[in-house]
């Protein structure tokens, strides 16, 4: 399973990556022409928002593989250690059924968009092609969960000082105090 969390994050960093990427380079694109030629890209507005979709639905993924993700930690006092482990299981669970449902939704919208030959506007490219990505994020966002719930010592780490460390290990960041 480890191997698995490991792909679906290896892939969501890319996706994510590559759809960053597209999109500024997009903007970028279009501000030059607009400077140069007096007018803008067509369709590139469109593609920047495509990839600031995908920037969005994939970053839950990478966001959540790093252990970054934001959660309230308002109650957290209010579990017993004895109930922390069950607890954390039972939000894991929780949270998979949740993603379970969105990627039905999702998976239920990429077939109707097909199914009723739905178009971008400007590209007129098919818009079932672009959900696509949603259902994905949705998909490995369930599995992810479901690992989670079934096996908690797959979870990363969400201590914010451990997270603090890493980053600053991984990219040699200086050590900021906060103000």
């Amino acid at each position: 399973m480890r191997g698995l969390l490991a792909f679906i994050g290896q892939a969501e960093r890319w996706a994510t990556i590559g759809a960053f990427a597209l999109m500024a380079l997009a903007l970028l694109a279009d501000v030059i022409a607009r400077r140069v030629f007096m007018t803008g890209l067509v369709g590139a507005t469109e593609i920047a928002v495509i990839g600031m979709v995908a920037v969005a639905m994939f970053g839950i993924g990478v966001a959540t593989d790093a252990g970054a993700h934001l959660r309230p930690r308002l109650f957290d006092a209010l579990i017993p250690k004895s109930a922390e482990a069950v607890m954390d299981r039972l939000v894991s669970a929780v949270t998979a059924v949740f993603f379970a449902l969105f990627a039905g939704l999702a998976v239920w919208m990429v077939g109707e968009s097909a199914l009723l030959g739905d178009r971008t506007e400007i590209l007129r490219l098919p818009v079932w092609a672009l959900q696509v990505m949603i259902a994905l994020a949705f998909i490995s966002n369930f599995i992810r969960f479901a690992a989670y719930a079934a096996d908690p010592s797959l979870k990363p780490s969400e201590d914010i000082e451990e997270i603090k460390e890493a980053a600053a290990g991984a990219a040699d960041l200086p050590d900021q105090e906060p103000r």
